[in-house]
């Protein structure tokens, strides 16, 4: 039985101990970077590091203003970048007549949008799998 329950914890300190990786795109060459993310390019970032999302969105009135609407342009880049004193959350600003927007996350994947990452799954089936056991074996 303690066998099984080394096992589920090992599983678990071995996902926690690969380095992180973050989603890295950039709307300006990968027009799939945008939100809704598909979350396609993860990469291993360097120790000491966060994911990050970095969006802003400015209103364009150009020709089409004349006749009384305007667009959204959208820039969205999704990297790794150095933790230097900075603090997992986001922080929002206004400009012209838009917003930027940077958010830091410290989970693999955690710059896509998605609820749950890679780690997080993993974890938490390597827990619910030594809870089975240890019940399993405890009932016999």
């Amino acid at each position: 039985m303690n066998i099984f329950v080394f096992g589920g914890i090992l599983t678990s300190l071995l996902t926690l101990a690969s380095g992180l990786q973050c989603y890295q795109c950039q709307t300006l060459a990968y027009k799939t970077c945008r939100d809704p993310y598909a979350g396609e390019d993860l990469g291993d970032c360097d120790d000491g590091t966060l994911c990050t999302k970095f969006k802003t969105v400015v209103k364009i009135r150009d020709s089409g203003y004349i006749t009384g609407w305007e667009r959204d342009s959208q820039v969205v880049t999704r990297s790794c970048e150095p933790k230097k004193g900075k603090k997992e959350g986001c922080i929002a600003w206004q400009n012209n007549g838009g917003f930027t927007m940077k958010c830091w996350c410290g989970t693999d994947g955690c710059n896509s949008g998605r609820a749950l990452t890679p780690a997080t799954s993993s974890i938490i089936l390597s827990c619910l799998i030594s809870m089975l056991v240890f019940v399993l074996v405890r009932l016999h």
